[in-house]
């Protein structure tokens, strides 16, 4: 699972982002439970099929503001790239919020299920 924490680095990598179809986004937040909770780190897999973790990137966005907007205005608003969230009423809070196009969100699909058809009880 590489981690980048870099600017450029992440930059190059959002902008190889833009020509993906589908993106399995999660977000990492600090001080969560604080009244100005910060965006810590995006993971992002682009390739579905990967056992390994290697397409697994974490971008450390902690304090990087302009590295966000970047990732909001090249992949978040992009209606061309589905993003796909557990969650993603919260995750979205941090990405973009209401600007977000094309958000499928693995939650609400699981809630969706009825509880006879899963194998778990809970």
């Amino acid at each position: 699972m590489p981690y980048l924490n870099a600017a450029n680095k992440i930059r190059d990598i959002i902008a190889e982002y833009t020509t993906a179809t589908t993106l399995w986004i999660d977000t990492e937040v600090a001080e969560y439970n604080s009244r100005n909770p910060r965006l810590s780190l995006i993971q992002v897999l682009d390739d579905p099929d990967d056992m390994s973790g290697d397409r697994v990137l974490l971008l450390d966005v902690l304090d990087q503001p302009d590295v966000v907007a970047n990732f909001i205005e090249q992949i978040m608003v992009n209606s061309g790239i589905e993003k796909v969230f557990h969650n993603a009423g919260y995750d979205v809070k941090f990405l973009g919020n209401k600007e977000v196009e094309n958000v499928t969100c693995t939650l609400e699909i699981a809630k969706k299920i009825p509880y006879h058809l899963l194998p778990a009880s809970n």
